[in-house]
């Protein structure tokens, strides 16, 4: 009886035959493997391009903000007002937009709401005293023009105290 390359691989056995062959090509790959020569090989090193610092993340409203000012600098009031209005619509709670606002309307000669949109914004500026600073050297000035001289020099006593 004549046996075949596969019954004399497997010793005659057909029941197993496949853990044996991978059992057998494992061993062949391993014996390979170990014997080949190690070479290195050089991977390229790329390093990242020095980039330019990226200032922390800004409010949404900032450049808005910066509008109105160039606006305001400028003397085109009826602009920065509507920039800081756009403005209050996306951040309603930012003291330093109300800020903008009340130098708006101490511009335009409506004192009242000066006054109003500068307490608004001390109601918000929590612990920021340079804001909240403004807001009573501002409420001071439109105290004068109002002619509240007694109000104007208590804006001017807490704008000296920070609050």
């Amino acid at each position: 009886m004549m046996m075949s390359c596969r019954e004399r691989i497997l010793g005659g056995s057909r029941k197993q035959p496949h853990s044996f062959l991978l059992g057998m090509l494992l061993a062949v790959f391993s014996l390979v493997a170990g014997c080949a020569p190690q070479q290195r090989v050089s991977v390229p090193v790329y390093r990242a391009e020095p980039q330019e610092r990226i200032p922390p993340a800004q409010r949404p409203t900032d450049a808005l903000l910066a509008s109105a000012n160039k606006a305001m600098a400028a003397g085109r009031l009826d602009q920065a007002e509507m920039h800081l209005e756009r403005a209050l619509r996306i951040s309603p709670r930012d003291a330093a937009l109300w800020q903008g606002l009340a130098r708006i309307r101490f511009a335009q000669g409506n004192y009242g709401q000066a006054l109003q949109f500068c307490l608004k914004s001390n109601s918000l500026a929590g612990g920021n005293r340079a804001i909240v600073r403004q807001n009573w050297l501002l409420m001071e000035k439109a105290y004068l023009r109002t002619g509240e001289e007694e109000k104007a020099a208590q804006a001017r006593k807490k704008a000296g105290e920070g609050y």
